[in-house]
């Protein structure tokens, strides 16, 4: 039977915009305190469970046994694991499962991240995370998807952007109690994030969290272990974890399922049946105000588009019936990706303990649940911790210290510092597109859209794949699906992935192929953007035959769907193409 674990010490660097540190002394210093939170040497630690997030913000390869001697891994088991946004959440689970399974009593859970050395803007490393073959052709931002999930959300629940923009208020008004906040304002207000640059339609600028660096580190202690340590520790009670698939256009956005299946698993551990009356608080993950929301559904602490009203009327409030990221979470805090996530295990291990200083819901919170999510919109983390034990400390302490370690540079001081070196990795990639989509691709050469059909679950996939991810067997045959769909949902894009202003916005969106049960990524055209509307009909415009290459990008984009006595527009070009293709069957 799997052993009881606790949480018995954390510690945190501030997190800044430049780290002077480098990632190895980042860890080092928060690792530092989490050991010195519960007074133990590093020689107690049996082992060192590490999280960061893409290598490429480092340009390291193999990045973990890079960070690994800051992280007290020396001579030590260890083990990087590596969820993209959920990585934080998820290494407190590793440490678990390692304390819980008997092979260690007292672990060291370490996050770590540098952003700012991605140069000239961190999302550079992430326009990797989309598809290589059908996506990132098309140029995408990574805030295309963040946009795009967000008017669904919004669009489908009938929500206002302004109790969106609460949240983002609430947590910026938060951090300006968080002693290593980046963003803390404390006089911010809707009207503020209303006002501020639109970037992709609906995200503005204060909508999103901030580029960031910093670390955290928790100590993680088998039951025995733990009551040796402390008197005061704070139990894991549910874990859960769980991954959507990759095909992010073949999900409604509007609900975050991943997120509810980990949650289902961690409090089915926990023993919570109605986690809106035994959470006391929550720390879910907030890299844009209205993923808070989202994810406190996923969370089913509401129902379904329930959450902006919470928002609205001050339930989520560090004061209200539910407080929600009383920490400031990444909208105010900041957002080291992998740190991050593992900060909201720190803060419930604070919160819990009653020594979250100024930032301390009232009472007596008994329990309490961290999430983390990443990657395509697709990975689920949580962890639900609680005390059952005695009250929290008298001892109000503000933890983490008010003087923690990382230092900020301006852009000035970064180049002028000694040492200081820039590098373009010089790599090139070649992809083979695979059997499905290769099939796809020379498809849209010839002027056809072209899915697989799952007989067993009774899908056409588009786009296609030789196996269903559901049914986890081979898909049956090829179908012939139509040029036409319609707009499931849409941004406007303002801004280039290094946020640099375009001359024209991009209309990124996500088209549902007619005759299929899915779709994917492509752009609007000879469309107005006021027109622009979630269930608008579309149609594809061919690039000319002679032009077509066997890419995403032979459909030149899609516009407002348009028919005449001579059939639809498409239809016509379709007729025109030179090859006849294969059987559709």
């Amino acid at each position: 039977m799997a052993r009881r674990v606790a949480v018995v010490g954390a510690g945190m660097t501030r997190f800044v915009r430049r780290a002077q540190e480098t990632g190895k002394e980042l860890a080092w210093e928060a690792s530092r305190e989490a050991l010195a939170s519960c007074e133990l040497p590093l020689d107690r630690i049996d082992a060192v469970c590490l999280t960061s997030a893409p290598d490429a913000f480092d340009g390291v390869h193999m990045k973990g046994e890079y960070l690994s001697d800051g992280a007290g891994a020396f001579g030590r088991p260890f083990i990087r694991t590596y969820v993209g946004g959920g990585s934080g959440v998820f290494t407190a689970i590793q440490a678990f499962y390692t304390v819980a399974s008997g092979m260690a009593d007292v672990v060291l859970a370490v996050a770590e991240e540098k952003m700012s050395s991605t140069q000239p803007h961190p999302q550079g490393a992430f326009l990797t995370i989309f598809d290589n073959i059908l996506e990132r052709p098309l140029g995408p931002n990574l805030l295309w998807i963040f946009a795009l999930e967000m008017n669904r959300y919004m669009t489908v629940h009938g929500i206002d952007k302004r109790d969106i923009a609460a949240v983002a208020v609430k947590n910026k008004r938060n951090a300006a109690d968080h002693p290593a906040a980046l963003l803390g304002q404390a006089d911010i207000t809707i009207e503020d994030v209303l006002a501020s640059e639109t970037l992709a339609w609906p995200v503005q600028r204060l909508d999103v969290s901030p580029i960031s660096d910093g670390a955290v580190a928790i100590v993680v202690a088998s039951e025995e272990a733990a009551k040796r340590i402390t008197s005061d520790p704070v139990w894991i009670q549910g874990v859960g974890w769980n991954l959507d698939t990759a095909y992010w256009t073949n999900r409604d956005l509007v609900f975050p399922e991943y997120v509810a299946n980990a949650a289902r698993m961690a409090y089915g551990m926990a023993g919570v049946t109605e986690p809106r009356k035994q959470i006391q608080v929550a720390e879910p993950y907030d890299p844009f105000d209205y993923k808070e929301l989202h994810h406190l559904e996923g969370l089913l602490l509401f129902d379904k588009g329930k959450a902006p009203e919470a928002a609205r009327d001050g339930v989520l409030d560090r004061k209200g019936d539910l407080p929600s990221c009383p920490s400031g979470g990444l909208l105010g805090v900041g957002n080291p990706i992998a740190a991050a996530g593992l900060m909201k295990i720190a803060e419930l291990f604070w919160q819990l303990r009653g020594e979250a200083g100024a930032r301390q819901v009232p009472g007596t919170p008994e329990r309490g649940v961290a999430q983390a999510w990443g990657d395509l919109m697709q990975v689920g983390t949580v962890v639900v911790m609680g005390r059952e034990g005695p009250p929290a400390t008298a001892t109000k302490l503000e933890t983490p210290p008010a003087a923690t370690p990382a230092t900020s540079l301006s852009d000035a001081e970064f180049r002028s510092a000694t040492g200081a070196v820039e590098d373009e990795i010089g790599a090139r990639y070649a992809w083979d597109a695979g059997v499905a989509i290769g099939r796809f691709l020379d498809g849209l050469r010839d002027g056809r859209i072209m899915g697989r059909e799952c007989r067993n679950c009774e899908r056409v996939l588009v786009p296609p794949r030789m196996f269903c991810e559901r049914c986890f067997r081979g898909t049956d045959a090829w179908k012939q699906v139509e040029h036409t769909g319609v707009v499931q949902t849409f941004s406007i894009c303002n801004v280039r992935w290094d946020m640099q202003p375009l001359d024209e916005p991009e209309l990124p969106a996500v088209i549902a192929i007619d005759g299929s049960d899915g779709g994917f990524l492509h752009m609007l055209g000879e469309v107005e953007r006021d027109e622009i509307r979630i269930g608008m009909k579309v149609e594809a415009v061919w690039k000319p035959v002679s032009e077509r290459t066997g890419s995403i990008l032979d459909i030149a984009y899609f516009r407002p769907g348009r028919r005449d006595s001579g059939g639809s527009t498409s239809e016509r070009e379709r007729a025109s193409a030179s090859s006849p293709g294969e059987d559709a069957s």
